[in-house]
């Protein structure tokens, strides 16, 4: 047998004294010591205190110990920006990420000798941290770690070290006289939690939190706090957060542009003025003409009558007030969207759209949709744009290192479409940017028992997403992800040598919409679902959305035999209770039937 060698050991730990605090090592024995294969924010997760104790002694304290702590539960809940947090908040200075193995794996016993790589996936399996997390927190540089068939024993440790205590401490002074496992007391677990401010990473508690408070939401009825929003705009809301930019297609009169109306109204309390204003501050319909075939009457161009000056578009306006208030989600509904070609005027959104990317703080950026230039007519746009503020005005006009007219996290899109005679068609470069839904459905007793839709309270994180690719998503929900890229590993198989096979932009939409899906667990009838229904009907509504609104075209193009696979493929996914129901199969059975006629095609 091997094992790390006393000086590899010694070394380990001399060079993470004064970076890396008790706490990070008080949170991965909880990571550690946790039952599940992977750590998902928001989640609970149940462990044994006392085998979290005994971890802890067995890491750091340097003497014989034959007692035990007992065991009873103990319960954690990471947040949302745990990973963010341990990492600004944890580290003093980066340390590398084998020493920390080699303090970790000081007194185990290896058969052969493992290269680093080995010992980076068993430290990456054992503490659940994934490849994206580890190289966030660590430096990943190789070390040369030396091995020895002498085991290292805790009592020779202590006087190699030469530290007067039996606990060893990370902080000064570095070892401490309280056992490692006495939880409230000893540095690790204490540290982590004493502090107010480590709730913003995580809770440590004796309770299982999710037993006593549920998801709170706000009731617009009544004011006071319900457990959810109305399932019947979650498509709408997990689509939007998924990515900002929506087209509802139907027939006229079904309420589409009353729907991104409401959406906004919702994210005002109901007894705010914004909720009562008929037209609230963070919503804008602009009306598309025929005559549009470039960006000018909506973004806006340069005119030379009487000088260089900068003629600013709606949607500019709007969108610098989503910048002056990024609290909120922002809607600019684009009605009857497809009366002029969309590809020709909008051009500068749909190339900007697809350059959405997380900063280092967490924010989605873009790139610029003016882009700076040393002329009278950009000056003049933010002079306009920015008249009330002098400094910030100064920012957009710095040449190097100031602002860029870019699109803002909360600003909304949704374009409301009618396809008929009067219309164009969608080119496949709207569609691959866009999330579709289909809005044909008509319930004539809608809105008489209501002035306003009962969409329940949304929060800024309801709508606006923090993730923008697959990986933002995938490292922390493996399972999922692994089970939507099956399912459309099948999607393409069918759709091999058409031109309405998929990429990774589609892929990564799929893997979006479903992560934002997984907290609805209940159906339309307030059902509870499993983890595996959710999926299944998350999948479902977006294949309609990413999948079918792509496929037209004559006999020749769309095969009746490649529908029929489609079917295939859907129902093999869906639980058999959920196929009466299915969004996709239903559309697919209209499209057979549309080509029975020589053609076919996703609208109605």
């Amino acid at each position: 047998m091997y094992y790390l060698s006393k000086e590899t050991a010694v070394q380990a730990f001399n060079s993470l004294i004064g970076k890396v605090e008790n706490k990070f090592l008080g949170l991965l024995g909880i990571l550690k010591n946790i039952k599940s294969d992977a750590i998902h924010s928001n989640t609970t997760y149940g462990m044994l205190d006392g085998e979290l104790a005994f971890w802890l002694d067995s890491q750091f304290y340097l003497s014989d110990y034959n007692g035990n702590y007992g065991s009873s539960n103990l319960y954690v809940k990471f947040s949302d920006k745990w990973i963010e947090y341990v990492n600004e908040k944890f580290f003093k200075e980066r340390i590398n990420v084998y020493s920390l193995i080699a303090f970790l794996y000081k007194y185990e016993s290896f058969e052969v000798i493992p290269s680093n790589v080995d010992l980076l996936s068993r430290f990456s399996d054992d503490y659940h941290l994934g490849s994206e997390i580890i190289n966030e927190w660590f430096d990943t540089t190789p070390l040369h770690l030396d091995f020895d068939v002498e085991m290292l024993s805790p009592s020779v440790y202590k006087d190699l070290l030469g530290i007067s205590n039996n606990t060893i401490s990370f902080d000064k002074p570095y070892s401490v006289a309280a056992r490692a496992g006495e939880l409230s007391r000893a540095p690790f677990l204490q540290t982590l939690y004493a502090g107010m401010d480590s709730i913003k990473c995580l809770l440590i508690l004796r309770e299982n939190i999710d037993e006593y408070y549920s998801s709170i939401k706000q009731s617009k009825e009544y004011g006071k706090f319900c457990s959810e929003i109305s399932q019947a705009y979650r498509p709408y809301i997990t689509a939007i957060k998924s990515k900002p930019f929506l087209l509802l297609a139907g027939i006229s009169g079904t309420g589409k542009s009353r729907i991104v109306r409401e959406l906004a109204r919702a994210c005002w309390n109901v007894d705010s003025p914004e909720y009562k204003e008929h037209k609230p501050k963070n919503f804008e319909m602009v009306q598309v003409k025929p005559n549009w075939h470039d960006s000018s009457e909506l973004i806006g161009y340069v005119s030379r009558i009487n000088g260089e000056r900068f003629v600013v578009g709606p949607f500019l306006r709007f969108m610098v007030k989503a910048i002056h208030d990024p609290k909120y989600p922002y809607f600019l509904c684009l009605d009857e969207m497809n009366l002029a070609p969309v590809e020709q005027y909008f051009a500068e959104f749909l190339s900007v759209i697809e350059s959405r990317q997380v900063d280092e703080d967490g924010v989605v950026v873009t790139d610029p949709i003016v882009d700076y230039e040393q002329t009278e007519a950009y000056k003049n746009l933010i002079d306009q744009l920015f008249a009330d503020n002098d400094e910030e005005r100064n920012l957009y006009l710095k040449e190097e290192g100031g602002r860029r007219l870019t699109i803002p996290q909360n600003l909304i899109i949704v374009g409301t479409v009618n396809m008929d005679e009067t219309t164009f068609s969608f080119s496949r470069k709207v569609l691959d940017r866009a999330m579709t839904i289909e809005m044909n459905e008509v319930d004539l007793y809608g809105g008489l028992t209501s002035r306003h839709e009962q969409i329940g309270k949304l929060n800024f994180e309801d709508l606006v997403g923090d993730k923008v690719e697959g990986v933002d998503v995938y490292q922390e929900n493996q399972e999922v992800c692994n089970q939507t890229i099956q399912y459309l590993q099948e999607i393409n198989a069918v759709l091999e040598g058409t031109p309405f096979k998929i990429a990774y932009r589609t892929r990564n939409e799929f893997l979006l919409y479903v992560v934002n899906n997984l907290p609805f667990r209940k159906n339309s009838q307030g059902q509870e679902m499993t983890q595996n229904e959710v999926v299944a009907r998350a999948l479902d509504e977006i294949t309609s959305m990413k999948i079918l609104s792509r496929i037209e075209g004559d006999e020749e193009k769309v095969k009746a035999e490649l529908l029929a696979s489609l079917k295939e493929v859907v129902s093999k996914m869906l639980p058999e209770n959920m196929r009466d129901s299915s969004v996709s199969l239903a559309k697919l059975d209209e499209m057979e039937k549309k080509l029975s006629s020589g053609y076919t095609s996703f609208w109605s």
